[in-house]
């Protein structure tokens, strides 16, 4: 049924209305029915005859009503200055090249203990100890080898001087030689296992443990009576005046992560207080689970107060001149597809935006240095850009399955 025939139609069955503004609303609905029934069947689903779109290049259309409702707003990039930095969540932790394990290398039995948690200790001072079967032998086995030395070196002497009134032979020469280089090997090696035993000084079976270095005893597992094996951690000792803060950067903040950087400690325990420093170390591979990247700055602490587990933040200072200008979006423009960073660029033609893939540098407060990409006044998506993400990976997908 045409147009004109369905408009007789409903005026003859409608023929008890009396108002004209009621029959031109039902021409008005009549025509835009004929207008949707003369568009392509894939547009019915689109209520102004759009469809959200991925097109080549890079290039994505989003129809009125699909702006509408996913809330896309743009801001131009905009020449800034840096102010503020990057804070990451971070833990005071123990300096490893200032704690020492203190553990046994031989086994045996705990016969006293001299220190206390938290007890401060200086090198070489005595933290404990302990009587070993081991021990005892190792040592036995030193003396004997000592006298079994001086045993071959007296018949050594002997032979030689017989050999040199030509009353010895070469043969019993040689061999007192032979044993008194083998004697002294057996004591060599009994002296290096005492060492490693730890039992050098001392006598019988009773070793001490002392601290290998100045601080404070911050574990002691030790007990008097207590059969410990070789390897067993009995006392950590640690130099605390000089701590690391150990902090870990997202993978979108890593770009101001640098040696050297600027940084400022602050602790959830003191509010208020801070400690500036520099970064020091910045690892080189992301933890693959947690998408962070580890930095480390070490702080002085000779009072104390920076106490290993406490946690707090470090806040990084961006790259370069804070008086500098640089181009800088909202964080939230910045999209990551398959690894590469881009952002959705508007167009002049409305609904129509265009990829940019760009590198970034420095961050602060929300903000992220473009290096390059976009230039000042473009109008970047910064709300909405899921949708046109959305729609450019459904784009790639589609490419896809018609090439196969």
């Amino acid at each position: 049924m045409n147009t004109v025939n369905m408009i007789n139609t409903n005026m003859t069955s409608e023929s008890t209305m009396t108002n004209r503004h009621e029959l031109l609303q039902w021409i008005v609905a009549l025509s835009l029915l004929a207008g949707c029934q003369s568009q392509p069947s894939h547009d019915e689903h689109d209520d102004h005859g759009e469809q959200d779109q991925a097109e080549p290049g890079g290039m994505v259309r989003i129809s009125s009503i699909g702006l509408e409702r996913s809330g896309i707003r743009t801001e131009p990039v905009r020449l800034e200055r840096l102010v503020g930095g990057v804070d990451v969540s971070a833990e005071v932790q123990l300096n490893p090249n200032r704690t020492a394990h203190v553990t046994p290398m031989v086994s045996g039995q705990i016969d006293e203990v001299y220190v206390s948690l938290g007890e401060s200790v200086k090198a070489k001072q005595a933290l404990a100890t302990m009587r070993s079967v081991a021990l005892g032998e190792a040592r036995s086995s030193v003396t004997n080898s000592r006298a079994a030395v001086e045993v071959a070196r007296a018949n050594f002497v002997r032979q030689e001087e017989l050999k040199r009134e030509g009353i010895g032979s070469q043969r019993a020469y040689l061999e007192a030689q032979g044993e008194l280089r083998s004697a002294e090997s057996d004591l060599a090696a009994a002296n290096e296992r005492l060492q490693v035993y730890g039992g050098r000084k001392g006598a019988g079976s009773t070793t001490t443990i002392r601290s290998p270095l100045d601080g404070i005893v911050i574990e002691r597992h030790a007990t008097a009576g207590e059969v410990v094996s070789d390897g067993s951690s009995l006392f950590m000792v640690s130099d605390l005046s000089r701590v690391w803060i150990v902090g870990r950067v997202y993978e979108q903040d890593v770009a101001a992560a640098r040696v050297g950087a600027p940084a400022v400690v602050s602790l959830q325990a003191y509010p208020g207080k801070s400690w500036p420093g520099e970064v020091n170390y910045v690892s080189h591979t992301l933890d693959p689970h947690t998408r962070t990247l580890d930095i480390r700055v070490e702080l002085d602490n000779p009072d104390g107060t920076l106490r290993p587990g406490l946690f707090g933040r470090i806040s990084l200072s961006p790259e370069g001149d804070l008086t500098e200008q640089v181009s800088v979006i909202p964080q939230s423009a910045v999209q990551r597809i398959e690894g590469q960073t881009l952002v959705f660029v508007a167009t002049d033609e409305p609904g129509v935006f265009r990829t940019a893939f760009v590198t970034l540098g420095a961050r602060a407060r929300g903000k992220v240095q473009v290096r390059d990409g976009v230039v000042e006044g473009d109008q970047v998506v910064v709300s909405g850009a899921f949708t046109l993400k959305s729609e450019l990976l459904r784009g790639q997908l589609s490419e896809g399955d018609h090439q196969h």
